[in-house]
Order: structure tokens, then C-alpha cells, then sequence
């Protein structure tokens, strides 16, 4: 290649440096990262305009053969890098150097390019196409553009610190990246992170980072694709995430990770699909909400210890996700605006042990509809206000005393197992605590499951319980009907009471005719008169001991006898009615 005969002995030291394949570091043994932030002051020595480094990439391209990288370390590069449209013919690597005026490369296409640790005003890599690796680790910058980017290798973010105060400070819509994506060790984005419809062939790593955007999501990633893990451990995101319908094949990790969203959502993520599991370990601070609407996890999901928070609706919304492991919210976790999981699907465990669910604002706990195989409530640090398993399916229930929501919808709820187990008057306070309407399923599920584990006297209490219940529905008339046999045969689930008072009246009857005997009716062939079968025939409509008829009460006597045969119907009545009842349900 032919030497320029304006380049300074910067300049030629470069070319010199580029055409034998070697190196030139200008900062001579300082400290690159630290010296570039004083780059405006750095002297003529160590300055390299913009035209050169143009210059000798054209020289590459028209020259046949050439070098592999031109790599340049500490310079101060001057006057606009235009590189638009540009054909690279070898790897661009400009490390630690500090760049007047913004960098356009816009379409472009090298080899690899690398600007770790320089401070640039500004990166137009519209279309840019890199053959290998983008690195942009430890650069300040104030935006960087990547919309449609192709990079082929990697794209290396690591502790780079961006700010853009009317736009996103990373801008990477369709972004496609081959290999992984690194935006740890620190990686700031005042102005937030674009990645609407961006690919990423391996895993996106956000740990550490901190993005920031007051007009809207600090990620705005929907649609976005990750093969392997998403990862944001310890992340702070001040505006929230979006990544509406987004695919993870991999982990989604949200250890110790702090959102924020006054607006909206700070985890918005309906339909999102994860091959593996959602886990948040070591308590996720979510102010705005979490939203997973539709979602579909390919493993478990762990929110423990999870604080969310939104005034707007459901602190945890997931309605219709399915969950193929376990689905918990223990050890602490709380959602102050409620939780929606109507419609969820969990292959495995739903567990709020250890949730604190009540408190000031007691939590709203809805499953309406949900498919659960094991329900656990038990151990909770305190209870929700209401909890709604309308219309749910759970295999097993797991609860204890502490478990006392002040209203429980368990209507067209379906379940085989209770646990532990406890005697129906507890279940039937449980069943109706706090509620104020009718709802015969919830009592003919339980009189179910007493009688799948052999407990007969449990199920005849709820259904006892049902009809009077059921009572407080009617009108006056029925009411007081409904006591009558209620008092007299337990709405025939306790016959033996009917015993009692059949007892009772022929002795009351029985006493009375002792001392008022009646007088006989006939005359010779009469039965001898006595007060214990003349009260039982007359008390009793289907028994017939002549006494009746062979004697008639005097005076008070009429009365009592009066009232003998139609308490004796009445009795008689409801006895067969609840008899007949029990039989029935039986």
C-alpha cells in the first residue's frame, strides 16, 4: 500500500504498526481505562485523525492480500469517523481511545469490531453486519445505534456505560446476534435498552446491570428470542421490562433483581414462553407488577421471598399460565394489590407457605377456574383477605388452622383431598367463612370427600349443615318448617332424635291421662285402660292399641288428646320426610 504523505508521526507509526500486523498502543503504559476519561486533554502525540484510519482501510481493500486487524490502543481520534457503507477487509479493533465527534457506520460490514473501553459521543451501526464479534465492553458513550445489526460472534456489553437523553441509549430493534449477548459487570443505559424482535443465539446476561428510562420500559424487548438463558441476577431496572411474547429456551433468572414502573408494568411479560424454568430467587422487588398472562414455563417458577407491589390492579397477574413443575410464592413473599391466577395451569405445586398475604392490605388471592395438582396454603406468616377457587380443579389441599380468609368462594370448586384431615364442623366453618350467599356445591364437594375417606357422620353433619343453610333462604312459611324438622329429625340425618321426642310426648300424654283418666266409651269386652298405650295410640297416627276407641278424654282431657294426635302427625310427617330425604341423598 502507498504511504499518505500528510500523516503525522502518529499517524505513520500506525501505518507502519498496521502493515507489519502488530499493535500501536499510545498510552504508552497507562492506565487506558481510567486515562480515557481525560482524553480531551490528551496532546498531539497521541492524536490520530479519522481521515487516516479511513484511509488505511481503503488502502486494505484495494490492496490485495493485507493484513488481518488494525488495532489501535489509547489514541485520541479526531474530525467525524465515516464508515458508512463501508467494506472492512480486517478486524477494527479501536480500544480505549477517545473519539471527538460520534462514530457512523451505518451498513457497514467488517470483519470484527472493537471499541471496548473508549468514550464516543455517539455509535451509528445501523445494518452493521460484523463477521465476528461486536465489542463494546467498558465504552462510554451516549447512544448506540444497532437497529437490523447482523453480528455473526458475540455482542460484548460488559460494564459499558451509555446515556441518551431523548431516546433509548442502546437502540437495537431486529437486532440478530449468532452467538451470546453480555451486558453484565456493571452495564448502565440511562435512557434504557431496545431490543424490540432482536435474536440471540446463546444466552443474554444482564447481571449487575442497570438500566434507567423515565418514558417508558428501561428493556423494551417484545418478541424478543434468547436460545439459551435470560439472565438479570441483582439487575435494577427503573422504568421496568417488557417483554411481551417473548421465547426463552433456556432459564429466565431474576435473583435479587429490583423493578420499578410508575406507569405500568415492571415485569410486563404475557404469552412470554420459557423452555426452562422462571426463577427469582432471594427476593425480587417488583413495584408496578408482574405480569405473565398466558405464559408458558416449560419448568417451575419460583417467586420466593418476592415483594410486589402495583395500586393499579394485581400485584402478580397470571391468568391462563401453565406451569409445567411447581408454581411457589413462599418464605416471605407478598403481592400488596393482589394476586390473579384464573385459568393457570400448574403441573406441579402451588405453594404460598410462608407468604405474607395479609397484613394492612390483605391480599386477594383469585384461582377461579385454575387446574392445580397439589394446593398448598398452610404455614402462612398471614392470610389473605379473599381467596376465590371458583370453578377450580386441585387434586389435594393443604391447610391449617391459621388459614381464615374473611371471605372464601369455593364454587363448582373441585378436590379429592383435604389435609390434614378435620372434623366437619371445622370444614363447614371453613366453607362458610365470610361468605353471605348459598352454595350448595361447596357443601356437596365436602360431603364428597368425607365419604371417599370413609367418614359417613362427617358428610350426614354437612349435610345438615347445607339445609340449614339453605333455611335462610326461604320465606317464612318454609323457614319455619325447615325448623320443625330440623328440631325433630335433623332434616332426617339425625334419626334418633325423632326417638327423643316421641318418647317425651307419650310421656307428657302418658302422665296426664294418669291423673285424668278418660272415660270408657263401651261397656263389657273393654281393654283395661292404661296411660302409657292410650297415650301411645293416640300420639302415634299408624298404631291402633283400642285405647282410643275404648275411652274418651273429659274437659281438659279433649285438648290434650287434640294436641297429642296432631303433634303426633306432625312428627310422623317430618319423620318420613327427612327419612325419605336421607334415603334419597344416600
Amino acid at each position: 500500500m502507498r504511504v499518505p504523505e500528510d500523516l503525522n508521526p502518529s499517524e505513520r507509526r500506525l501505518w507502519t504498526a498496521f502493515t507489519e500486523g502488530g499493535r500501536l498502543d499510545l498510552a504508552e503504559g497507562r492506565d487506558a481505562r481510567t486515562d480515557v476519561q481525560r482524553g480531551a486533554e490528551w496532546g498531539p502525540e497521541r492524536r490520530i485523525r479519522a481521515a487516516a484510519l479511513t484511509a488505511l482501510l481503503r488502502g486494505v481493500r484495494e490492496a490485495s492480500g493485507g493484513t488481518t486487524a488494525l488495532h489501535l490502543n489509547g489514541a485520541r481520534i479526531t474530525g467525524p469517523l465515516g464508515l458508512r457503507h463501508c467494506r472492512a477487509e480486517c478486524a477494527l479493533l479501536l480500544e480505549n481511545c477517545y473519539f471527538d465527534e460520534p462514530v457512523d457506520m451505518a451498513h457497514a460490514e467488517v470483519l470484527s469490531l472493537s471499541f471496548r473501553g473508549s468514550r464516543i459521543p455517539g455509535v451509528d451501526a445501523y445494518g452493521v453486519t460484523a463477521r465476528g464479534d461486536l465489542m463494546l465492553s467498558h465504552v462510554i458513550a451516549d447512544r448506540i445505534e444497532l437497529f437490523g445489526a447482523r453480528v455473526e460472534g458475540r455482542l460484548w456489553l460488559v460494564g459499558a456505560r451509555l446515556t441518551c437523553a431523548d431516546g433509548y441509549a442502546l437502540d437495537a430493534p431486529d437486532m440478530m446476534v449468532s452467538g451470546g449477548l453480555y451486558c453484565g459487570g456493571g452495564f448502565t443505559a440511562h435512557g434504557g435498552v431496545n431490543l424490540y424482535g432482536a435474536s440471540v443465539g446463546a444466552g443474554f446476561e444482564l447481571d449487575g446491570a442497570r438500566l434507567v428510562n423515565s418514558r417508558g420500559f428501561a428493556l423494551r424487548a417484545p418478541n424478543l428470542v434468547v436460545t439459551s438463558d435470560l439472565t438479570c441476577r441483582n439487575a435494577v431496572f427503573a422504568g421496568g421490562v417488557n417483554v411481551f411474547g417473548a421465547e426463552i429456551g433456556g432459564q429466565f433468572w431474576l435473583n435479587a433483581t429490583r423493578l420499578a414502573n410508575t406507569d405500568g408494568w415492571a415485569l410486563n411479560a404475557p404469552n412470554v414462553k420459557v423452555g426452562g424454568g422462571l426463577y427469582s430467587r432471594g427476593g425480587m422487588v417488583a413495584e408496578g407488577g408482574v405480569n405473565l398472562y398466558g405464559a408458558k414455563i416449560g419448568a417451575g417458577v419460583e417467586l420466593e421471598g418476592g415483594k410486589l407491589v402495583n395500586r393499579r390492579g394485581p400485584a402478580f397477574r397470571a391468568s391462563h399460565m401453565t406451569v409445567a413443575g411447581d408454581l411457589t410464592c413462599g418464605d416471605g413473599f407478598s403481592a400488596v394489590g393482589g394476586v390473579e391466577l384464573s385459568g393457570c395451569r400448574v403441573e406441579g405445586r402451588l405453594s404460598f407457605r410462608g407468604a405474607d398475604l395479609g397484613g394492612a392490605e390483605p391480599t386477594v388471592l383469585t384461582c377461579t377456574n385454575a387446574e392445580v395438582r397439589e394446593f398448598f396454603l398452610d404455614r402462612l406468616r398471614s392470610a389473605p383477605g379473599v381467596v376465590s377457587l371458583a370453578g377450580a380443579t386441585v387434586e389435594a389441599i393443604h391447610d391449617d388452622a391459621g388459614f381464615r380468609p374473611e371471605h372464601l368462594d369455593l364454587d363448582r370448586a373441585r378436590y379429592v383431598v383435604l389435609a390434614p384431615y378435620r372434623p366437619a364442623r371445622d370444614r363447614i366453618a371453613w366453607i362458610r367463612h365470610g361468605r353471605t350467599g348459598y352454595q350448595p356445591w361447596c357443601y356437596e364437594q365436602l360431603v364428597a370427600y368425607y365419604r371417599r375417606i370413609g367418614h359417613d357422620e362427617d358428610a350426614r353433619t354437612v349435610l345438615l349443615a347445607k339445609q340449614r343453610h339453605r333455611r335462610d333462604t326461604l320465606r317464612l312459611p318454609a323457614k319455619l318448617w325447615g325448623r320443625l324438622q330440623d328440631a325433630t329429625v335433623g332434616y332426617g340425618y339425625r334419626p334418633l332424635r325423632a326417638l327423643g321426642w316421641l318418647g317425651s310426648g307419650i310421656a307428657a300424654t302418658a302422665v296426664f291421662f294418669a291423673f285424668h283418666p278418660p272415660k270408657r266409651a263401651t261397656g263389657e269386652g273393654a281393654p283395661h285402660f292404661s296411660a302409657v298405650a292410650y297415650a301411645a295410640d293416640v300420639f302415634l297416627p299408624v298404631l291402633d292399641l283400642g285405647q282410643q276407641r275404648a275411652f274418651v278424654p273429659q274437659g281438659a282431657g279433649q285438648w290434650v288428646a287434640w294436641a297429642a294426635v296432631l303433634a303426633g302427625w306432625v312428627l310422623a310427617t317430618t319423620v318420613i320426610a327427612g327419612i325419605t330425604r336421607n334415603l334419597a341423598r344416600t
